[in-house]
C-alpha cells in the first residue's frame, strides 16, 4: 500500500490525488491490466489518498498510481507498506486510530465503500476483499465496544467547534451550509443541535438526496452569494471539481460573512479569498483529539484480533491445496490396505476428509503454511515406504 495523508503532505499536494468515483474506477481499471496484478482497491477522502494492491510482482506502488492517474511533479510524501504492515495499517485506520480525529466514524463506511467501487470493477480479488471485509467489520466493533471518550463524529465537529470558539454562543447566528452529502449534513444536524440558523443549499437540476436536515431552510445553489451576503459564517463542504466561493464574486459583496470554512478536497474556497475573509482549510482546523492509554490498549487489542482473524483466512486459504493432498494420501494409503468396495473407497474418503478438516479447524486454521506443506512432504515419504 501508499498513502498521501494528512501527516505527510499538505493539502495542496493531497488535493491533486482527491479522486472521485469515476476516477477511481479509470485508475484501477488500468492498474488490474498489468500482468502479476491481482486486485487493486483506492480510498480517496478528505484527510488521505491511500492505494492497496494484492500482486505476486514487486511494485513501486506510489509511482505506479502517479503515472496511471497522470499526475507530474508531485511533491508530497508517501507512506508504503508491505505484507503484514499493510495488514495492520488498513486494520488502524478502520478503528479510527490513523484519523486527524482519532476514532471518527466516516472512515470505515469509507473503506467500505472504496471496497464497493472495486468490486464493481471487478478489480478485488480474495485477499483484498477480505481483508477490507475484516476492516470494516473491525472497524464497526471498536465504535460499538471501545467506547472512547469525547471522540467527535468527524472534521465537520471541529468546524463547529471552532465556529462556537470564535462566536461563542451561536443560537442567533445565520450560517450558509454549501453541500448536502454527508458532511454537509453531518455540519447541519451539529449547527442546528446548536441552535443556529442554517441555510443550505440543494443544485435543483442535480438528481440525487434533496433532503436535508430537519430544522434547515434549503436555497438555490445558484442564489449562494445572495445569502452569503447575510450570514454570519459559511461552511463549505461538497465533493465539485470547482470552487464553490471565488474571490471575486465574494469581494463584491456589501457585506462578507466573517469566517469561512473550507472541508473539502479538491478545496471548495479559492485560496485568494483569505485575502477579503477568514478562512480556515481541512488542515487549518486546529483540532485533535487523544486517548487515553487505557482506550488505546482497548483498540489496540481489537486490532490484534482482526489482524489475527485474517491471518486465519490466509493461512488456511494457502494450506487448502497441501491439505487436499494429504487427504487423498492418506484416503489411498487406507483403501490399498484392505480389499474394499466401490461404497467403502467413498465413506473412507469421506471420512479421512472431515478428520483432516476436524483436525485443522481444531487449531483454528492458525497452522502456518509452510507446517502444513511439510506435514504432506512427511505423509508422502511415509506412503512410499
Amino acid at each position: 500500500m501508499a498513502s498521501v495523508n494528512y501527516k505527510n503532505s499538505s493539502i495542496n499536494q493531497r488535493e491533486k490525488l482527491s479522486f472521485d468515483k469515476e476516477k477511481i474506477s479509470e485508475i484501477i481499471k488500468k492498474i488490474c491490466l498489468i500482468d502479476g496484478i491481482f486486485g487493486c482497491i483506492i480510498i480517496s477522502t478528505c484527510n488521505r489518498t491511500e492505494i492497496y494492491i494484492s500482486s505476486a510482482i514487486d511494485l513501486q506502488v506510489d509511482k505506479l498510481l502517479l503515472d496511471v492517474a497522470g499526475i507530474q511533479n508531485f511533491q508530497g510524501q508517501f507512506e508504503k507498506k508491505q505484507s503484514v504492515d499493510a495488514v495492520y495499517h488498513i486494520i488502524q485506520l478502520a478503528c479510527g486510530l490513523k484519523s486527524q480525529i482519532v476514532g471518527e466514524g466516516q472512515i470505515v463506511s469509507q473503506i467500505n465503500s472504496a471496497l464497493q467501487i472495486s468490486r464493481e470493477n471487478n478489480c478485488t480479488d480474495s485477499i483484498l476483499e477480505t481483508l477490507f471485509r475484516i476492516a470494516v467489520s473491525a472497524g464497526k466493533f471498536a465504535l460499538t465496544n471501545a467506547k472512547l471518550s469525547n471522540i467527535p463524529l468527524s472534521s465537520a465537529y471541529a468546524a463547529v467547534e471552532l465556529i462556537k470558539q470564535k462566536f461563542g454562543n451561536i443560537s442567533d447566528k445565520k450560517c450558509v451550509v454549501i453541500g448536502n452529502g454527508k458532511m454537509g449534513q453531518i455540519v447541519q444536524e451539529l449547527l442546528i443541535k446548536s441552535g443556529a440558523k442554517v441555510l443550505v443549499t440543494l443544485r435543483s437540476y442535480k438528481s440525487g438526496n434533496n433532503e436535508v436536515i430537519k430544522g434547515c431552510q434549503t436555497i438555490n445553489y445558484s442564489d449562494r452569494y445572495e445569502f452569503i451576503e447575510n450570514a454570519d459564517f459559511v461552511i463549505t463542504a461538497t465533493r465539485s471539481p470547482h470552487y464553490t466561493i471565488t474571490y471575486d464574486k465574494l469581494k463584491k459583496l456589501k457585506n462578507k460573512p466573517l469566517i469561512i470554512i473550507d472541508l473539502a478536497i479538491p478545496r471548495d474556497v479559492e485560496p485568494d479569498v483569505s485575502n477579503i475573509c477568514q478562512t480556515y482549510n481541512i488542515d487549518e482546523l486546529g483540532f485533535k483529539t487523544q486517548i487515553n492509554e487505557d482506550e488505546r490498549i482497548i483498540v489496540d487489542n481489537i486490532v490484534e484480533k482482526f489482524v489475527d482473524k485474517f491471518y486465519r483466512w490466509k493461512n488456511y486459504k494457502l494450506s487448502l491445496n497441501d491439505m487436499d493432498s494429504i487427504k487423498k494420501i492418506i484416503s489411498q494409503r487406507i483403501i490399498k490396505s484392505g480389499n474394499f468396495d466401490k461404497n467403502d473407497e467413498e465413506l473412507i474418503a469421506l471420512t479421512v476428509k472431515k478428520t483432516t478438516d476436524m483436525i485443522f479447524g481444531g487449531f483454528n486454521n492458525a497452522i502456518p503454511p509452510k507446517n502444513v506443506q511439510a506435514c504432506r512432504k512427511k505423509i508422502e515419504e511415509r506412503s512410499r515406504l
